[in-house]
């Protein structure tokens, strides 16, 4: 009994490892699918988004589409997979078959690997002695194993969400990035919002960017919050926060009385924009102490412009 708490604990903690990085793909592909697509999959030509909701409970995927590809109409299934999950293939062979039942297209499965890990090997073979009984195959795709250059110099902007986890990324390479996607997007500040957000999330992490590098392409990314620093219903909920931090405060003292305070606001915001999220917000904010973030957060907030995107920023502004 115990061990099935602790398997069930360590399934949980992998879980809440990865759902940060979940919704990381689905941002940088919402409304790009077109222009994107290709660039997992050579030759592809992007329909439709398919509608994930109808799946069943137990399936829980990232982003599939309807393609042509080769001429032919498919099923494109991405898997965004952040660490080296021991049963991943039999997972995905699991989502292959649900959508060829489904869909009765054939479907090209990609798993693709942010950060190095091990990799699900391909194909997935199933065997009953020397019978072949399934050959499954899939295609992966390490981002880590990648070279920024090859995006930069064709000016990949829509992929350069995703370039602080290849190889080459450095504070150059970064720079110019961040430089050229400021420019593209010039008129656009969600899309830019979302971009740098996908961006400094992975930078986060990578281990591709050298360390010294990372803090000043950090320092470099701080200068986008004027984005949100101008709007007028952030600005009301900030001083809300301030005040009711004020009242609420405890004998550690003022900072933490305003953290409180900034929670506070950050449910507040939710409650109005996406009353379905509270709890998620409620969960979230708790563990987080430090104003800086939680302002951050508010400012964020106020400009996402969909569910998906507000989940995101809640699981990974807040994520330990």
């Amino acid at each position: 009994m115990e061990n099935r708490r602790q398997q069930d604990a360590q399934k949980q903690s992998s879980t809440e490892q990865q759902q940060p990085y979940d919704n990381v793909l689905k941002l940088l592909l919402e409304n790009q699918e077109a222009v994107m697509l290709p660039y997992f999959l050579e030759d592809a030509q992007f329909v439709r988004v398919l509608d994930l909701e109808v799946l069943k409970s137990p399936l829980r995927v990232d982003r599939v589409y309807e393609i042509l590809y080769r001429r032919e109409r498919h099923i494109l299934h991405l898997e965004f997979e952040v660490s080296g999950r021991k049963r991943m293939a039999k997972r995905l062979l699991v989502y292959n078959s649900y959508f060829l039942d489904k869909y009765d297209l054939p479907v090209i499965s990609i798993i693709v690997y942010p950060f190095e890990t091990t990799m699900a090997e391909s194909p997935l073979a199933v065997k009953s002695g020397r019978q072949d009984l399934i050959t499954f195959h899939f295609r992966t795709m390490p981002l880590w194993k990648l070279n920024v250059h090859d995006y930069l110099d064709t000016h990949a902007v829509s992929m350069y969400g995703l370039l602080p986890t290849m190889q080459g990324a450095d504070l150059a390479s970064l720079s110019t990035a961040i430089e050229e996607m400021r420019l593209h997007y010039k008129g656009d500040d969600t899309r830019l919002q979302r971009e740098l957000l996908c961006f400094r999330t992975l930078l986060n992490r990578a281990r591709t960017v050298p360390e010294k590098d990372r803090q000043q392409i950090k320092e470099r990314l701080i200068m986008f919050n004027d984005l949100f620093e101008d709007d007028p219903f952030i600005q009301e909920k900030k001083a809300e926060g301030r005040a009711e931090g004020l009242a609420e405060g405890r004998a550690e003292g003022l900072a933490e009385g305003r953290a409180e305070g900034l929670q506070t606001a950050v449910v507040t915001v939710v409650r109005g924009r996406f009353p379905s999220l509270v709890p998620l917000a409620e969960q979230r904010v708790k563990y987080v102490n430090k104003p800086d973030v939680l302002n951050m957060l508010l400012l964020q907030l106020s400009k996402a412009e969909d569910e998906n995107l507000t989940r995101w920023l809640l699981e990974t502004s807040t994520a330990a």
